[in-house]
């Protein structure tokens, strides 16, 4: 039986019935089990009242005490049929021998003592285990930002190579530009020519019809007209053939022209060099910077706060962030879980915006419903330690800052 007591002794050199209330409780079991085994068995009268509570109080504790300090034949009843494992203050309170009191008092404080030096040890043991979780927690820190930097490294040469390949372009389509002028300029010569040869079409028809009027001059003027058909004639099949260069060569240019363009992205704000190694001060630059700054509420707070209630933890974030969105001037919203929650759809605050997950719908979503919802030319910091939102909204061009490191910004 595992035995537990009150340490505190009410006045010095004297034990309390609190110190003792097992031997007490001792007392009132050994009665019952008497009385099931014999029943003519004797024990004080004053305890028959207390035999049917399940649980001693105080005033009972002295009623039992009493009873038993005035009863020795019954006390060396139950010390002679005591089983050898009993506890040592039990033991030593019934059988009373010499000194009994400085005994159980040393017991009592030897018993605080190990009760402490075992608390001890267990902070000991959650401080290391806090320690490793936080090494942990910027090992892999540390690892998603040289990832992100070859990230950057990546997207920045694909620019180049797609910046040189539109400046390639642009010169291709000068070249075309002035291709189509000439083309232009020579047909407009082909009609020039044309016309002409319309017009001397014309006057040959004309001057065919004067020759029955002129018989004598009708085989030569017929000669005269149609060797200009013949001339015109030529003149329409060249222009034909232009024509036809003049398509072809449209066909060419609509296959060389340039693509429309991939719909734009959103890219994560760059940060300087020389924060590399330094997440505190890089989380001041992008909390600084034009950023909507999205945090993921209850990440942040049961890692802060782990002690407090979900309602203290939510007071404390808000209150932090809004000290922090006049320090920096940041724009700020804070994304909790549940919709019913008590005052989660009053009015925003002045300086940050609370949101609150609908029925069926998880804080996760929201933030990343909230991160697509914005425009691509706003940049967007995500505030989370929960790795599936990270790969979810860095894929839509979001800055990541751990929990860990926004915390230790919101108090220095």
């Amino acid at each position: 039986m595992t035995v537990r007591y009150d340490h505190t002794v009410e006045n010095p050199g004297d034990i309390s019935e609190l110190a003792i209330r097992p031997a007490l409780e001792y007392v009132i079991e050994f009665v019952r089990q008497g009385r099931v085994n014999d029943s003519g068995f004797r024990y004080p009268a004053h305890l028959r009242q207390l035999l049917a509570r399940p649980r001693l109080l105080k005033s009972d504790l002295r009623r039992v005490r009493k009873a038993v300090d005035g009863d020795e034949e019954f006390r060396a009843l139950m010390a002679s049929s005591m089983p050898d494992d009993v506890d040592l203050i039990v033991r030593w309170w019934i059988t009373r021998p010499e000194g009994w009191e400085d005994l159980i008092l040393a017991e009592i404080e030897e018993r605080a003592r190990q009760t402490e030096d075992a608390h001890a040890a267990a902070d000991v043991v959650r401080e290391q285990r806090r320690r490793r979780a936080a090494e942990q927690r910027a090992q892999t820190a540390e690892t998603e930002r040289d990832e992100s930097v070859e990230h950057i490294m990546s997207l920045r040469a694909e620019n180049d190579a797609l910046r040189e390949e539109l400046t390639h372009h642009e010169s291709k389509q000068q070249e075309l530009d002035e291709t189509i002028a000439g083309l232009r300029q020579e047909l407009r010569h082909a009609n020039d020519r044309l016309q002409a040869a319309q017009d001397r079409l014309a006057k040959s028809s004309e001057a065919e019809d004067q020759s029955v009027d002129a018989q004598l001059n009708a085989e030569h003027v017929r000669d005269l007209a149609l060797e200009d058909r013949r001339s015109a004639l030529a003149n329409l099949s060249d222009l034909g053939g232009i024509l036809h260069d003049l398509r072809s060569l449209s066909q060419r240019l609509e296959a060389t022209l340039p693509h429309e363009q991939a719909p734009a992205e959103r890219l994560p704000l760059p940060t300087p060099g020389r924060l590399n190694g330094n997440p505190q001060e890089r989380t001041i630059y992008l909390l600084k910077s034009t950023a909507t700054v999205i945090i993921d509420g209850y990440n942040v707070t049961k890692g802060t706060w782990p002690d407090r209630s979900l309602e203290q933890q939510r007071e404390l974030l808000i209150a932090a962030t809004e000290q922090l969105a006049a320090r920096f001037g940041t724009h700020l919203v804070i994304v909790f879980d549940g919709a019913d929650i008590s005052g989660a759809h009053r009015e925003n605050r002045s300086l940050i915006r609370v949101m609150y997950s609908p029925n069926g719908i998880t804080a996760d979503d929201v933030i990343r419903e909230e991160v697509r919802r914005l425009p691509l030319s706003r940049p967007v910091v995500v505030i989370t330690d929960d790795q599936a939102i990270q790969r979810d909204v860095r894929s839509e061009g979001a800055n990541i800052v751990s929990s860990a490191h926004f915390s230790q910004v919101l108090y220095s």
